[in-house]
């Protein structure tokens, strides 16, 4: 029988690759927005509703996620959700109708939900504290790549053969890696949840405790903490290439290209993030981190760069915004017991979809009121609020 990987390096490497899929996932649809409204008839807006869906659906179960990850292990959970995503996305390619689109994109964000729990539980029940965010930050590593791959793997099965077989075979794809983690995956989790048992004599995962968390400050900040960030890193991503278009008069190649240095150098001080965030005061990572990312753009905002000043102010923004990522995720582990860290994950990440869905509405309400400058100006903002709350945190840390 193959050994399955049980310690950090095999459990850190088969969850970050699972991160890379679902990621895959969540962008699997909008590249083909146009191929699919013209199959429909109907406006790649009214498709981007799909894109909420599965941000809704992340909402509404990530925190049960959460509790049944602590229930049954982290394992049976993430195995279950990836085969749901897989074979919603795969049978959104052979819809006959919209509605059936949107459907197949609700379904998925059901299978997304249980990812954040369930991968961290893992990389907790497999890891070493001494290098806990270098587990994490290849972790968050992993989606990056997952969200830059996804255009060209859609696009490109689609331009070979059509939309329908791209989402198809990312979909069969998906599920043969749910396999491969069933197979190759020890239960890590589940030994950590029955030996927590063992030692209270009580089942301590079996609770619905989540809502209980948000009672310690520390949970309830960090809560507050990923939904302001989220707010500012969708806002960027969401209008980026409107504002140098719109905004400043560059071309869309100006646009696209600052957004990419972003996420681009996001992705590679992610990885020095964890490095850091293994030596240094986490509170103090956060901090520094989201604050440079603000004043970042504050600065290209107050000094109206020209085109290629502005790729750079999006690219050092990205800096500060990656070097913070393991380190939160460094505090949220910290913040219960091994038996409860399903509960701590999702309920923490519940503001990530929270964030996802209102930063369009609310920046898109700025630009319209104000302008794209005000709406970067707010951007900004979100992530100064961010780097506040991390500060108060840091006051009233263990």
């Amino acid at each position: 029988m193959t050994r399955r990987a049980s310690g950090p390096v095999g459990v850190t490497a088969l969850v970050s690759a699972d991160h890379f899929v679902s990621h895959v996932f969540l962008l699997a649809l909008p590249p083909l927005f146009p191929l699919i409204a013209g199959t429909f008839r109907v406006s790649e807006t009214r498709l981007a509703v799909s894109v909420t869906l599965i941000f809704v659906a992340q909402f509404l179960c990530q925190v049960p996620a959460g509790e049944l990850v602590d229930r049954v292990g982290g394992k049976r959970v993430v195995v279950g959700g990836l085969a749901l995503t897989s074979v919603s996305i795969g049978l959104a390619g052979f819809a006959t109708a919209y509605w059936q689109v949107l459907a197949c994109a609700f379904v998925s964000g059901v299978g997304q939900s249980p990812f954040h729990p369930a991968n961290y539980a893992l990389l907790d029940a497999a890891g070493d504290a001494a290098s806990e965010g270098r587990q994490f930050s290849l972790h968050s590593f992993g989606g990056f790549v997952g969200f830059a791959a996804a255009p060209v793997l859609t696009t490109g099965i689609a331009a070979l053969a059509d939309w329908r077989s791209a989402l198809v075979a990312i979909g069969i794809g998906g599920f043969v890696y749910a396999l491969v983690l069933l197979v190759a995956l020890a239960p890590v989790h589940r030994r950590v949840l029955r030996a927590s048992v063992t030692e209270t004599g009580d089942d301590a995962g079996s609770r619905f405790g989540s809502i209980a968390l948000l009672k310690r400050p520390l949970v309830a900040g960090m809560f507050a903490f990923f939904l302001l960030v989220t707010l500012a890193d969708t806002g960027l991503q969401t209008y980026t290439t409107a504002f140098a278009v719109n905004g400043l008069g560059f071309s869309t190649v100006v646009g696209n290209s600052a957004l990419t240095g972003f996420l681009a150098v996001t992705a590679v001080f992610v990885l020095v993030g964890g490095w850091v965030a293994d030596r240094y005061d986490v509170f103090a990572l956060i901090v520094g981190g989201v604050a440079w990312s603000a004043l970042a753009l504050w600065a290209a905002l107050a000094l109206a760069p020209g085109s290629t000043g502005f790729v750079v102010a999006w690219a050092v923004a990205g800096a500060g915004f990656g070097v913070s990522l393991p380190a939160r995720d460094r505090i949220t582990n910290a913040l219960s017991g091994a038996a409860d860290t399903g509960k701590s994950f999702g309920l923490v990440y519940t503001g990530l979809p929270i964030g996802g869905a209102l930063a369009p509405v609310l920046l898109g309400a700025v630009i319209s009121g104000f302008s794209y400058g005000a709406a970067f100006a707010v951007v900004a903002g979100f992530f100064f609020a961010g780097a506040l709350v991390a500060l108060a945190l840091r006051r009233v840390r263990p």
